[in-house]
């Protein structure tokens, strides 16, 4: 859990922590996450982290879980990745606004506990979905860029 005098740690975003992560991912963590957040910890005035360390999933792990492997987490290729970010759950309603005010994600998804962001490609739009306790999206909201 990031403290807001400690820096983010690249290893804090990887679900398998004890392996290491492509230094294109890496870089892709810092450029399309980790720093535009820092403007949303420091407004926020409170610590945030990724939920479960739910940054960077490689495709082998997502496979692994019954899954395709065309998550938005595996970075692969043109991706920018995705994130789930938390905070004090108290909080998630203030993080949504601003990460709403203050990044460019394109999809995010409002679940319980955390906050879904990535950079899939869209049709020029910013698109905000709740999420149910099975991850079905429901559209909530389209916000013209």
């Amino acid at each position: 859990m990031s403290n807001l005098n400690i820096p983010f740690k690249t290893e804090e975003f990887c679900i398998e922590q004890n392996k290491p992560i492509p230094q294109s991912v890496a870089t892709k963590l810092w450029i399309f996450h980790i720093i535009p957040m820092l403007v949303v910890r420091t407004l926020l005035d409170s610590p945030i982290w990724a939920s479960q360390n739910s940054g960077f999933r490689p495709k082998a792990y997502e496979i692994s879980k019954g899954r395709s492997g065309e998550s938005q987490h595996t970075f692969e290729g043109e991706s920018k990745g995705a994130i789930d970010w938390t905070c004090k759950k108290s909080l998630l309603p203030k993080l949504l606004e601003l990460i709403l005010e203050h990044t460019n994600y394109t999809r995010i998804a409002v679940y319980e506990n955390f906050i879904h962001c990535d950079h899939k490609a869209t049709d020029g739009n910013r698109y905000l979905f709740t999420s149910n306790e099975k991850s079905v999206w429901t559209l909530t909201k389209t916000i013209k860029i």
